[in-house]
């Protein structure tokens, strides 16, 4: 959910945008291959064609708040129906993370890229070698784009659910609720679930001591002025400045 940091992580990474239908993805790549841009162009597509066609199949599949039992031979729609299950809600609760899950693994084998940072629409998936800090945008929270994730070497997905900002559905109130797991999908997903779970202060509490499992690494809440954080990622406090934007101890 936050936009800001793409100027930021540019001075690292070769970006690129790719906008199709509701998908508006920043691209970060340590390395940029002149046909990169219309290849995840191209599978875009492909994959907002293999939604669009499970929805007509499927119609629940667009509007369930619970997950469905389908089949599906399209990837996405995997990722997406298992994401669902493991963090009980809709299927479209975690096609943001899902889609970026996807351009993630087309640049790493076909590209050969050993850094990839996708974000879409504030979800994000990463593919480092080197440490990056991930800020949170949390709407008119004082803290929004103040706190931020240090994220190791590894490869990850960090996902904001927000009842206060966006168009997305949400049945909490918390400004943001990051999760970060080993895909987007499913961190999408969590991060839709423990949003829902928190409609006031007193349930950030609530919700960390039962947030983690093998699936959730770590649970970052900001509701209002207070935030709560359980998990392996250390926080890093995010400072602007006029020529740019840096993290501090």
């Amino acid at each position: 959910m936050n936009r800001f940091y793409r100027s930021w992580h540019s001075k690292r990474f070769k970006s690129f945008t790719v906008v199709y239908r509701e998908s508006d993805l920043w691209i970060g790549v340590n390395v940029y291959d002149e046909n990169m841009k219309n290849g995840v162009y191209q599978s875009l597509i492909e994959i907002h064609s293999q939604i669009r066609e499970c929805i007509s199949r499927y119609p629940k599949f667009l509007v369930s708040f619970k997950p469905v039992d389908i089949s599906s031979e399209s990837g996405v729609i995997k990722r997406m129906l298992s994401a669902s299950k493991l963090a009980g809600v809709g299927p479209m609760a975690s096609i943001a993370g899902a889609i970026a899950d996807e351009i993630g693994d087309l640049l790493i084998e076909r590209y050969g890229c050993k850094e990839v940072l996708i974000e879409n629409g504030g979800d994000i998936f990463v593919k480092n070698i080197e440490p990056v800090v991930v800020s949170v945008y949390a709407g008119n929270s004082v803290l929004s784009g103040k706190i931020g994730l240090e994220i190791p070497p590894g490869r990850w997905g960090i996902c904001t659910s927000s009842g206060t900002v966006g168009h997305s559905i949400s049945f909490g109130n918390a400004d943001s609720v990051t999760v970060v797991s080993e895909t987007a999908a499913v961190a999408d997903a969590f991060a839709t679930s423990y949003c829902n779970r928190v409609k006031r202060e007193e349930d950030i509490g609530n919700l960390l001591n039962e947030a983690l499992n093998e699936y959730v690494l770590t649970v970052l809440v900001i509701y209002g002025d207070k935030f709560g954080l359980i998990g392996k990622h250390e926080l890093r406090l995010i400072e602007r400045e006029k020529d740019g934007v840096h993290e501090s101890d």
